[in-house]
């Protein structure tokens, strides 16, 4: 189990969420959290895949610019 604290420093209006997919094409998702607002800190709770190795991770609203790996070991 994966336990992800977030907290969205942006403005008020901007949307952020964290979603996790088995690779870059995003097609197959893992997890996809709820978008929360500027400001707003949010606890995400899921189960990891159970194969190790490495994922990718994006925010939705602004997938080009905040996006990276998921490592399981």
């Amino acid at each position: 189990n994966v336990t992800v604290v977030m907290t969205n420093e942006e403005a008020v209006l901007d949307y952020h969420n964290l979603a996790i997919f088995k690779d870059r094409s995003a097609k197959e998702s893992i997890f996809i959290g709820d978008y929360i607002d500027g400001g707003a800190t949010i606890t995400y709770n899921f189960t990891a895949p159970g194969t190790p190795g490495t994922y990718f991770f994006r925010c939705d609203t602004h997938p080009f610019l905040m996006n990276g790996q998921f490592i399981v070991q």
